[in-house]
């Protein structure tokens, strides 16, 4: 095995394992309505934070 072969094929398990605890993460927020109420709010104050900003 080539190193860059050794290396592509470490990349493609990190990506994939990152994938998975995000979907975990993802699927525990949105079964927990007390972490969505958080997550939302978080969201929402990123999004009204970037239309301040374009408006300028």
């Amino acid at each position: 095995m080539l190193i860059a072969e050794a290396g592509g094929n470490t990349m493609t398990t990190a990506v994939g394992s990152l994938m998975d605890v995000v979907s975990t993460v993802i699927t525990t927020i949105t079964g927990n309505p007390t972490l969505m109420v958080f997550f939302c709010a978080g969201v929402v104050g990123i999004a009204i934070g970037v239309v301040r900003k374009l408006k300028k």
